[in-house]
């Protein structure tokens, strides 16, 4: 039989204002999870250092060491490179431009480390969970800002520069009075997205 006490895996999903983090069994059973407000704003250094210390605590509570762990996953909002584990060009993320996540974590555990987008996560967990059978989905994220994974053929389709998805930053027409973060105007993510909401009924 499998032992999924054998082990635990850390995940982390980082948003633009926002964190999961967890760690479960190596059966994907959750242990422990926490919530917390972070600005991912501030920088790689400061916010993967945040999470580290997360991940330790999270640890501590559950009872199991840090030689217990076997893997780490990390979403960030953005464009990643996928093969080498850093965002790339990322809109809302300033600083994090080509920081390699993978080996920030691995100089820490030595585990196999996976870094992507963290709606290519939410729509690969989506497939696997509930839609198995269906060889195409598209999962649309509306949080502080817009995003689209894509599965074909029953994989994630990443696009050649990891921005595969990555809807949020299409230009709607109609809309060139609005700026967005990333300095373009009338993006999608700058006029429907979670910010742009609250900012309207702020206004109101």
């Amino acid at each position: 039989a499998f032992n999924h006490e054998a082990g635990a895996v850390l995940v982390a999903d980082l948003g633009a204002t926002h964190s999961r983090l967890a760690v479960s069994d190596l059966a994907g059973t959750l242990l422990a999870e926490v919530a917390e407000e972070v600005d991912i704003g501030m920088g790689p250094e400061p916010v993967l250092e945040w999470v580290r210390e997360r991940f330790d605590s999270l640890l501590r509570g559950v009872g199991r060491k840090h030689a217990a762990v076997r893997g780490i996953g990390v979403g960030v909002p953005g464009p990643v490179d996928f093969s080498l584990g850093m965002p790339v060009n990322p809109p809302i993320m300033p600083g994090w431009d080509g920081f390699s996540v993978r080996d920030w974590f691995t100089a820490h555990w030595d585990v196999p480390v996976l870094v992507d987008n963290d709606v290519n996560i939410m729509a690969l967990g989506e497939h696997r969970a509930h839609w198995r059978n269906r060889e195409h989905l598209l999962f649309v994220k509306v949080g502080t800002g817009i995003g689209c994974g894509i599965v074909a053929d029953g994989h994630i389709h990443r696009g050649a520069q990891g921005a595969a998805g990555d809807i949020g930053h299409v230009r709607i027409a109609g809309h060139d009075d609005v700026v967005c973060r990333c300095g373009n105007i009338g993006c999608l993510e700058a006029v429907a997205g979670g910010r742009a909401l609250a900012e309207r009924l702020a206004e109101a």
